[in-house]
Formats: structure tokens, sequence, C-alpha cells
């Protein structure tokens, strides 16, 4: 049954948290739809006693699609500082975020681009925090990636940036150091191209899961630099021009 095959899912991610032990993947309790991995991730949610913050997103052109609630508990405004996991090194993303001024609920229509922007009340600069519950996160297939929060470990958000909505959001010059060393420089890179596509899409995504975008969620739409792997006791720094900057300090 799907009961049962969500619950073993989301003990054993659960039990990946805490232990020095990885799963290699989830086997037979694999989620078989992005329904089942979502209810997988609001399972380990509740184990953890998180409540949801917001989402991480992206929607790249002729790809599935992939979504991920993030926890509450670990958003942290920056600069900030962050505890390094067990393998001594972490994955940043630089990215383009927004949060919502009131909720998107479900309806008959689905949203248009304009609705949900005029629902956005700010767009900032974030870094993610990644970490995989997984052995090797590149062998685990989509579903399963989806079922540990595409890997997701947390958020650290810069300042709300006045003028966003007459950027060019999807041409940002964006760069990310890690002590003090360039680690990516270039314009754009976000992988749904637009950095509000894939907003839009989980605007209208989330009703089929039961789930709605609720007033002051962050939504983060896709990394700008790519997976970086930083080992610990350094400083990163993330950001865009004209878009504001983002620092984490590794302990």
């Amino acid at each position: 049954m799907a009961e049962d095959r969500i619950a073993q899912a989301a003990q054993a991610l659960l039990a990946a948290r805490k232990e020095a032990s990885k799963p290699a993947s989830l086997g037979a309790a694999a989620p078989t739809s992005i329904a089942e991995a979502f209810a997988v991730q609001r399972t380990v949610l509740a184990g953890i006693g998180g409540s949801i913050g917001g989402y991480k997103c992206a929607a790249p052109p002729g790809k599935d699609p992939s979504a991920a609630i993030m926890n509450g508990a670990t958003i942290r405004p920056s600069p900030a500082s962050w505890e390094m996991p067990r393998e001594g090194r972490i994955g940043i993303e630089t990215e383009v975020a927004f949060r919502l001024a009131r909720p998107l609920p479900a309806r008959a229509t689905p949203y248009g681009r304009e609705e949900v922007l005029e629902a956005v009340a700010a767009a900032f600069p974030v870094m993610e925090m990644v970490e995989s519950r997984y052995q090797d996160p590149r062998a685990v297939n989509p579903l399963e990636a989806m079922a540990d929060n595409v890997a997701h470990a947390g958020l650290v958000f810069g300042a709300d940036v006045p003028n966003w909505r007459s950027l060019d959001l999807p041409n940002l010059p964006v760069k990310q150091t890690a002590g003090g060393e360039t680690q990516v420089e270039r314009i754009g890179g976000n992988p749904s191209l637009d950095p509000v596509t894939p907003l839009v899409w989980l605007a209208n995504f989330l009703p089929s899961i039961g789930l709605h975008l609720e007033a002051g969620q962050i939504v983060t739409t896709g990394s700008c630099t790519g997976l970086l792997w930083v080992p610990g006791k350094q400083r990163v720094t993330g950001g865009f021009a004209g878009f504001g900057e983002v620092a984490v300090e590794l302990a």
C-alpha cells in the first residue's frame, strides 16, 4: 500500500538525518508519483517537528519540474553561521527567491503570470544549503530525490530588493565566492531561464497535492551558480549585481 511505502521511506530518511549511515536508495519504498514524494516530505517534516516555511522549485524547459518543502526552522537571514555536515563539506547555490504577500489558494482556473506576481511581496537573493540524505544523490531517481526534499538543508536570505520589478531577473550577473576566491561569475544561469517561471508553475501545482502558497512563504527558484561543494571554516558569499548579496560563515 502507498501508506506503508510512504511511512517506510520517511523512516529511512529520518534515520539518515540522525545517524552516520545513509541509504543508497529507498528501494521498494521509493515513491511512484510526485504526490507520494510530497507525502514523504510532509511525514519527514512532521517527524522533525518542522513547519512549511516555503518551497524550492525549478521548471527547466523540456524537463519535469521539481519542488520541495523548506523547513521554516532552517531559513535564516544573512549574515548567518552554519554547522557543517558530518562529511565536512556542504553544497551551496546562489538563487533568486520571492516572498508571498497573500495566499494563492486552489481554484478552478490556473493562475497567470501577472496574477502570481501581484501576490508577491518581495524578491531577494538567497543561498540554498544542500545536503543529501543518500550515499550518492546522483544515483537515485527524481522521485527519490524529491522525497528527500531535493537535498535541501536550509536557506540563507538577503535583504528585500526595492526595485526588483524593474530588473531583468533572467539576466542578472551572479557571483559566488568561498574563502575570498571566486567560484562562479556569470550572467543569468537560472535552470528555468526566468525565475518567475517556476514560481508560476508551483502556484498551480501545489493545489493538486492539497497544498497552496501562503502569505509569508518563501519560494526559491533554482540555482544560478550550479551546485558548488564547499569545505568548512570559511566565509561564502553569493549575490547578484544590483540585487544584493548573502553571506554565511561555515563552522
